[in-house]
């Protein structure tokens, strides 16, 4: 569960940051530094790590997958692709610490979205036509791809309220 692992410090993290920046504590300020927190740790560090994951530690990842048997030009291949898109959307979300504009943010969560959502399409899939009931296909990490653009849609409408109001 290494993913909860990334949200607890996201969540510890953006709590660090708003005790000591105590002039953000209106609810716009507030999710504006939990959307950059969940950007930058629950999806950029921990997605890097997964790619790490994939690319390092292949065989065992495709397994919990339930992506047996193990092969290099297949699994192997398969494994180092989804690891170039975990990659990207964690470097995309690590640069959210230092890029705050919304359209940059608003880039990420889309690419989030489209990236987990279809993510769980494929467990999804997995599951109902090949009963495949491997901790990593229809387990936790089912619902983080589910959950996580979700929260992040959410903080992002929320954090772009003060905006809209003004404009």
């Amino acid at each position: 569960m290494p993913f909860l692992f990334w949200i607890l410090v996201a969540l510890i993290g953006a709590g660090i940051y708003l005790l000591r920046h105590r002039d953000q504590r209106g609810s716009v300020a507030v999710t504006t530094v939990l959307l950059m927190f969940w950007l930058g740790i629950a999806i950029g560090v921990a997605s890097i790590f997964g790619a790490a994951f994939h690319v390092f530690d292949g065989k065992e990842t495709a397994e919990g997958i339930g992506f047996v048997p193990w092969n290099e030009t297949g699994t192997y291949a398969f494994q180092f692709e989804n690891a170039m898109g975990d990659l990207a959307i964690g470097v995309i979300g690590l640069l959210c610490f230092w890029i705050r504009d919304r359209k940059f943010w608003l880039a990420a969560v889309i690419f989030a979205t489209i990236l987990f959502w279809g993510d769980a399409v494929g467990h999804i899939y997995q599951l109902v036509e090949h009963d495949n009931h491997a901790a990593d296909n229809s387990g936790f990490v089912l619902w983080l791809d589910i959950l996580n653009p979700a929260i992040l849609i959410v903080l992002f409408w929320l954090s772009g309220r003060e905006q809209t109001a003004s404009s």
